[in-house]
């Protein structure tokens, strides 16, 4: 079995992807989404850090947060799935829920953060679950609009810069 390493950067926000267990649709319903953002939140007690955006999609989350010193990301990925996983057993479901592993990338710098960030909120676009992203439920992309950072009707087309990026 390989051996991975993980790199942590303090005061670099980091790209996750979590993917589901063989990519079954955990997330299509909201019950078991609202179950991922209340581990979200707990998690967040525990290992503090700065939520800067996600999207939820059926099969698999992106998130971009950046640790608090101190708290590897590593750590709060698997307080989150430890944690769904309890809440979904709780309410009968069964498992496998998670892939072992998941995806990270340190953000670099503001280009970097940018590209992430749109790949992020095209990407229920880019899955077929919306049209644009301000229809899609499970996202922080009407977050980002109320900062003034996306126009209402951004996303319809898929932005050039996120079209060579392939991070699932």
């Amino acid at each position: 079995m390989p051996r991975y390493q993980r790199y942590y950067l303090t005061g670099h926000p980091v790209f996750l992807t979590i993917v589901t267990h063989h990519r079954q649709p955990l997330f299509a319903k909201a019950e078991t989404v609202k179950t991922l953002l209340q581990s979200m939140r707990w998690a967040k007690s525990k290992y503090p850090f700065r939520h800067m955006a996600h999207v939820i999609l059926r099969d698999h989350l992106h998130w971009i947060l950046k640790p608090d010193e101190g708290i590897l990301f590593s750590d709060l990925v698997a307080a989150v799935k430890r944690d769904v996983t309890w809440r979904l057993r709780e309410s009968g479901h069964t498992g496998p829920f998670w892939q072992k592993r998941f995806y990270d990338h340190i953000i670099r710098n503001d280009d970097d953060f940018g590209c992430h960030l749109d790949y992020v909120h095209y990407n229920p676009v880019k899955h077929g679950q919306a049209s644009r992203p301000l229809e899609h439920p499970w996202s922080s992309f009407q977050e980002w609009v109320s900062r003034g950072v996306y126009p209402s009707d951004w996303g319809v087309t898929e932005p050039e810069r996120i079209k060579t990026m392939d991070l699932e």
